[in-house]
């Protein structure tokens, strides 16, 4: 039997019931309209709108097919019309994506459909001579950038990645280099300008001796020199120039009291049409040697660092920390400004006693060749998106002889990391019999004639041009040269296609009678170029560059 409640009582819920009601009742009194708990009716939920969108290239307006959009969390793809339905909520963000191409943003519109343009981030175009004609292996890239492309065999590139601003570099040996800003057209036809160096060497002496520099700018001017190719490290391994490059610091190789201030003496030598070329010598270094030697070729008997006769520290290329420094020293010189950069001594070590030199590795060929190659691999790499160009020396014993005469110089281990190879055909440097000359001295035109014959085979499919050196002094028991056999090295370099030529003579003084009279176009004008930017059209109707 269930209980019930006394007679005349409620129970707790009851009682809870008729508490809530006194309250409900209150509150009406009191003008409460808005009760807490009681639910008011909602706006019904905005619903995802379907919409076509468009993905566009900015400036052309071509459609973008393969262009990824993400709205709400999905993704579609663009058609061969560049077009996709998307459904998303109004304002709801759309992110666009496509190879080639910067990415994009936009937001669902109210109404209508979407049109996304999209930025283009491809170079591409066509790189000519000034005639018109393809020109192959030229390097494009944005200053600053490390991304490097090619021309191919139709002069056709495709530069990858290019920003919103900066400007485009296109480099070649034999040209001028020529500099386009960037801006929304992403097709740019560029006609090269073509150069030769015809240059003189100018050691230290010319910039400490009073009036040395300014006869030399007047020599330039009253002739067909246009280029200078200026010392700026030699055997001590002190750097000439103002920089703050932490590891010649480290080594003590900055000097306290700089011949150069670069930043003051190129623009002027700019001005005046003239070509820079730094020579740096790389392998004799009795700096970096005493600092770290390690990176030395050791004396074995004493455990120092090996000498040769002259009291000359050799760095040993096959030593881990050599080819970096070179690159980091080169890249500074081409960073402040020099258009080219020059290593000189690029070879094992000579000249000294052997029976107590020790390498890293053993010192025969097959280590020393991979030595040297990777040393210019290093530099090379590092020049790759540099404006300045990379050149080195060599004997041309290496085109002569099939060897690699102890010091690790081949035609084929230098010439593919280099922009100009540039062989010191000394004719007084022949020995006797060479292309059947008792005395190569006495036939400039011919010994150059042929050793520059057997290079330009050497080269061939190679992006480098050949500059060689030539000489204007008398060495040994030879006599002094005279115009006449300045002229026929001269006709010799030209005869064989050269880009140009350097004359050494160690004293700097020249024979002004072999030189020609100045040369339009060359020694005068920086040797940069503005391109025309002009898609890519016939060759006939292509133009050179025009200098700034």
């Amino acid at each position: 039997m269930q209980s019930r409640p006394p007679s005349g009582g409620r129970s707790a819920g009851a009682r809870r019931v008729v508490a809530g009601l006194t309250v409900l009742l209150l509150l009406a009194a009191c003008g409460e309209k808005n009760l807490p708990f009681v639910p008011s009716p909602a706006p019904t939920p905005e619903q995802p709108r379907q919409l076509t969108a468009t993905a566009v290239a900015r400036g052309s307006g071509q459609p973008i097919a393969g262009a990824e959009l993400q709205v709400g969390g999905r993704s579609v793809t663009t058609g061969s019309d560049g077009t996709a339905a998307i459904t998303g909520l109004r304002n709801a963000e759309i992110k666009a994506s496509a190879t080639g191409f910067d990415p994009a943003e936009a937001v669902v519109p109210a109404s209508g459909d979407l049109r996304i343009e999209m930025r283009g981030n491809v170079l591409s175009g066509i790189v000519t001579d000034a005639a018109g004609k393809p020109v192959e292996g030229v390097r494009v890239f944005v200053d600053g950038k490390a991304t490097v492309a090619r021309s191919d065999a139709k002069g056709s590139y495709q530069l990858a990645g290019v920003p919103t601003s900066g400007t485009v570099i296109y480099k070649m040996p034999g040209y001028r280099l020529a500099k386009l800003p960037i801006d929304d057209q992403t097709n740019k036809t560029v006609a090269l300008q073509p150069f030769e160096a015809h240059a003189l060497y100018a050691p230290a002496a010319v910039f400490e001796a009073p009036g040395r520099l300014d006869s030399m700018l007047a020599l330039i001017d009253r002739t067909e020199i246009n280029a200078m190719v200026i010392d700026v490290k030699e055997t001590g391994g002190n750097l000439y120039w103002a920089t703050d490059l932490p590891i010649a610091r480290q080594v003590g190789s900055v000097m306290e009291h700089p011949l150069f201030e670069l930043d003051k003496l190129l623009p002027e030598l700019k001005k005046r049409g003239i070509y820079t070329i730094a020579r740096m010598v790389s392998m004799k270094d009795n700096t970096l040697g005493s600092a770290r030697p390690q990176l030395a070729v050791k004396n074995a008997a004493t455990g120092k660092p090996w000498t040769d006769n002259i009291g000359g520290i050799w760095l040993d290329p096959s030593a881990s920390g050599v080819a970096e420094y070179l690159a980091a020293v080169a890249g500074d010189l081409a960073d402040k400004g020099f258009d080219e950069v020059q290593l000189d001594y690029i070879r094992f070590f000579s000249d000294g006693p052997y029976d107590v030199a020790d390498t890293n590795l053993p010192n025969t060929q097959s280590v020393r060749l991979p030595a040297i190659r990777r040393v210019l691999r290093v530099v090379s790499d590092a020049f790759a998106h540099r404006k300045a160009f990379l050149s080195a020396d060599c004997f041309p014993i290496a085109f002569i002889v099939p060897d690699d005469q102890g010091i690790g110089q081949r035609p084929e281990v230098i010439m593919p990391y280099v922009d100009y190879f540039s062989p010191m055909v000394y004719p007084s440097h022949y020995g006797p019999g060479i292309f059947g000359f008792p005395v190569p001295n006495q036939h400039p035109y011919e010994v150059i004639n042929q050793s520059l014959k057997i290079m330009n085979v050497e080269r061939r499919g190679l992006p480098l041009a050949i500059r060689p050196w030539i000489q204007d002094f008398g060495y040994g028991d030879f006599p002094p040269y005279t115009a006449a056999d300045v002229e026929a090295e001269m006709k010799a370099a030209r005869d064989n296609g050269t880009k140009g030529f350097m004359i050494w003579n160690a004293s700097a003084q020249f024979t002004e009678a072999a030189l020609g009279p100045p040369r339009p176009g060359e020694s005068a004008g920086p040797v940069t170029s503005t391109a025309p930017l002009a898609s890519f059209t016939p060759a006939a109707s292509a133009s050179p560059s025009a200098s700034p």
